[in-house]
């Protein structure tokens, strides 16, 4: 049996969410820049809420939409840098 992840339904269901999460990055990003336009930002909690938002779905949506269900493959790394030895 293959890993859920290994399934076109895990790896198309992965890219969307990928897409959600840059959608909500843009959307997040808008009201930022709306909110800066507005007046001064300095020391607004919630323009620094939108920020990491923005940074945080950009980056998560980006991982997801490009990697898809690569995310769960699995690297070797040299011995070096292994705790243990196989």
């Amino acid at each position: 049996m293959t890993h859920w992840s290994r399934t076109r339904t895990a790896s198309l269901g992965l890219r969307l969410t990928g897409a959600l999460l840059l959608a909500l990055a843009y959307a997040a990003a808008r009201a930022l820049r709306a909110r800066a336009v507005a007046g001064p930002v300095a020391g607004d909690p919630l323009a620094w809420l939108l920020a990491a938002a923005t940074f945080v779905s950009a980056s998560g949506g980006t991982a997801l939409a490009v990697m898809g269900h690569h995310l769960y493959d699995q690297v070797q790394i040299a011995r070096r840098w292994s705790r243990y030895a196989p």
